[in-house]
């Protein structure tokens, strides 16, 4: 199963769920797909989409999934990371208008570099095609600031 998260910006993020959409068709994946589309009005025959999946939904999607395609903020990427998940991470851009600065391009970027995910460069189509080899490197959690910050992301 493949789960999308568009994140809780209150600006749409169009372009992650068009390229999933296409890839899914022109790749003819045949496993199931849901998507959190937040504010984006977006409806497909080829993926469940809602707006939020909340609570032990989301949890159980979040554990289920073999590959979580989502946008670049920071809870999301750790918490997938954490859990040990392929990670396909398309982060939105300003220029774009889907978001206020260009903030999830450094952090994906950087993460990307660094081996926990798989940043979709080109499209998510490719990515997809590449994510069966990507072996995402562990998270390890090395000093005291970092689980600060850990735990400050999961609402700990």
């Amino acid at each position: 199963m493949i789960f999308v998260l568009v994140g809780t910006q209150d600006s749409p993020f169009l372009r992650i769920l068009k390229e999933t959409e296409e890839a899914i068709q022109e790749l003819d994946l045949k496993e199931e797909v849901y998507a959190q589309t937040g504010d984006t009005p977006f409806n497909s025959k080829l993926m469940k989409t809602q707006a939020y999946f909340m609570g032990k939904k989301y949890e159980r999607l979040m554990h289920e999934a073999r590959v979580i395609i989502t946008h670049g903020g920071a809870g999301i990427l750790f918490k997938a990371i954490h859990l040990g998940k392929k990670v396909i991470a398309m982060p939105r851009k300003m220029e774009f208008g889907e978001h206020n600065d260009n903030h999830q391009m450094e952090l994906v970027k950087k993460l990307s570099e660094l081996g926990y995910i798989y940043e979709a460069k080109n499209s998510i189509k490719e990515a997809l095609l590449d994510i069966g080899v990507f072996q995402p490197k562990p998270y390890i959690l090395k000093n005291d600031l970092l689980k600060a910050v850990h735990d400050f992301i999961e609402g700990k």
